[in-house]
């Protein structure tokens, strides 16, 4: 299980790795690849690690956590990390390494506790990249972290969204999780006119602010932290 609280001082990277479309035993080789680098000998200052596979569209997402962003970048200019992109490179068409910090999260009402990654629950996961200029980044968190609690009560099926910040100040992604598929549709199939009119605006300013975005959605499939040696469902 890995826990998300923006309180905890951790930087969080976000690695986006992609394939051709349909590409799905390529994806089962590339989970394959980095779960035995998730389960090898941990690098300093790495607290967590969550992998990631993808529903429709072929590819794959890890979620790691670090005690700090020197930790992360130490790890990034390691010669381990180069090993693992080689070992990687074959199999993915794209690899983004984004680093951010988590800075906001909210959850259904019903939910208790923390927001936990753990393919113990099979949750419907989205993953969200919104890129934009640095100048807009903070602009586009205010938006996507307004709380929204009486909204929340109108979804059935939602759990958590969790957004980060991308230390570069480039991005801003928002990683959303439902109970299940047709939770996370039937939310999507609302007409956005049916919307509370200030869920509306702010939407209508987020997306001037987003230069472009990427998303896909996924299932956890596997999870290690230094407290709890793993837990895992096969992907």
């Amino acid at each position: 299980m890995v826990i998300l609280h923006p309180d905890n001082g951790r930087a969080t990277a976000v690695d986006w790795l992609t394939l051709d479309e349909q590409d799905w035993d390529g994806q089962r080789k590339l989970l394959g690849t980095i779960r035995r680098d998730i389960d090898g000998a941990g690098p300093p200052g790495r607290v967590s690690s969550s992998l990631h596979a993808a529903h429709t569209r072929a590819g794959v997402a890890t979620l790691t956590q670090w005690s700090s962003p020197a930790d992360l970048y130490a790890h990034y200019d390691s010669a381990a990390h180069r090993d693992e992109l080689l070992r990687q490179g074959g199999l993915a068409t794209g690899n983004r390494l984004l680093a951010t910090e988590l800075v906001s999260v909210q959850q259904a009402p019903a939910v208790v506790g923390a927001v936990d990654i753990t393919p113990a629950r099979d949750d419907w996961t989205s993953i969200a990249i919104q890129w934009v200029v640095p100048q807009d980044q903070d602009a586009l968190v205010t938006e996507l972290t307004r709380p929204r609690d009486e909204w929340v009560h109108l979804l059935p099926g939602y759990r958590s969204h969790s957004v980060l910040r991308g230390l570069d100040g480039t991005f801003v992604i928002n990683y959303a999780q439902w109970e299940s598929e047709e939770a996370y549709w039937a939310f999507h199939d609302v007409p956005e006119q049916e919307w509370p009119l200030d869920v509306r605006e702010s939407r209508d300013r987020a997306r001037k602010l987003t230069r472009s975005w990427e998303y896909n959605t996924f299932r956890v499939v596997h999870s290690r932290t230094t407290e709890e040696p793993r837990a895992s469902a096969e992907g």
